[in-house]
């Protein structure tokens, strides 16, 4: 399908992406296997243009974009599949498995020619990338996504529109009651702050402008973070976080001084969309540990898609320094399927 390579490959770039495609691979030392599927690996999306003809089958079995399909679902990429040749009846039958397992479990979408391809897929990455665009952040009780955010270390500015009553609310009585010690976190951030300034521009009946100070509180946070029966510190953590997620047995003889922690259970159970779903549980994450003081920054959160009511989970984060002139701590990483998102 050249022609629909060559709309897709401007959609992507339109947008200020970069587009990994086989062609553009060049020679490498290693098989065509290795090659390509270290190519979705290295991406964030997978955009799949599945036509009538499912493809050469390899030594496993699978067809080239079969086997592209399956590692980005392994690696939680944002998926973005658009199916053409049902109607004519042509299709093989391989590829008609491949296309209705993949709807059992996602949505589709479809193409008329190479340029309305090349439109549908332009809008859909657009879509994708106005979710980084305005990050969720968290203020007290109420969560919500900000259109900026000023920090200077000691205020924090935001901007945000929003459109719920409740959240509105909410914003409102911790300006008011002025409570100190309010839990603010951003996809980078977690600090305790408080409600200083809210204002509040009403543009219509369901929509306001909300603008917020918020003072941080700069007392500093100290989490005895043990080593225990010659277990580092950072590993009783690491173990801690995966049980919690994981629903796993790790701790072992450490379990009597530490206890599973799940930064995400205000999720569980609730069937967000993927588009609350992801950001809000980075944000969950991300306040856990900054807030509880076990990692120094969130270096990567990765949410895959739902597959048979289990999501893969990855994420690694730094610890912090146990003394100022000490060496720069090694990262640590966390991967596991978790249930009941």
């Amino acid at each position: 399908m050249p022609a629909e390579r060559s709309a897709v490959r401007a959609a992507v770039e339109t947008v200020g992406a970069t587009p990994v495609m086989f062609e553009d691979l060049g020679p490498q030392d290693v098989s065509a296997e290795q090659a390509y599927l270290s190519g979705v690996r290295s991406s964030d999306i997978y955009v799949g243009m599945w036509g009538p003809r499912y493809g050469v089958r390899m030594a496993d079995g699978y067809s080239a974009t079969h086997a592209e399909f399956l590692e980005a679902e392994r690696n939680g990429l944002r998926l973005c599949v658009f199916v053409h040749g049902e109607s004519s009846g042509e299709m093989d039958g391989p590829q008609r498995d491949l296309v209705q397992g993949a709807r059992n479990l996602y949505t589709t979408g479809f193409w008329s020619d190479p340029a309305d391809l090349g439109r549908r897929v332009q809008r859909r990455l657009a879509d994708l990338a106005a979710e980084d665009l305005a990050p969720w952040v968290r203020v007290g009780r109420a969560v919500f996504r900000a259109t900026e955010i000023l920090n200077d270390g000691k205020t924090i500015t935001i901007k945000a529109d929003v459109r719920s009553d409740a959240v509105h609310g909410e914003l409102v009585d911790s300006r008011d009651q002025r409570r100190s010690g309010l839990p603010f976190a951003s996809p980078t951030v977690a600090r305790p702050v408080k409600v200083v300034e809210l204002t509040t521009r009403t543009v219509s009946t369901v929509a306001r402008e909300e603008h917020l100070i918020l003072q941080v509180d700069d007392q500093p946070t100290w989490n005895m973070r043990p080593a225990i029966n010659g277990v580092s510190a950072d590993e009783v953590t690491r173990r801690a976080i995966s049980d919690g997620l994981f629903g796993s047995s790790t701790l072992g003889d450490a379990a009597f001084l530490a206890k599973p922690v799940d930064p995400l259970a205000p999720l569980r159970g609730l069937s967000l969309d993927d588009v609350v779903l992801r950001p809000v549980a980075r944000l969950l994450f991300t306040e856990r540990m900054l807030m509880d003081a076990t990692a120094s920054r969130i270096d990567a959160f990765e949410l895959g898609p739902s597959q048979q009511a289990k999501r893969r989970l990855r994420a690694t984060w730094t610890p912090p320094r146990t003394y100022s002139n000490g060496p720069d701590p090694e990262p640590v990483s966390i991967d596991g399927a978790v249930s009941s998102l």
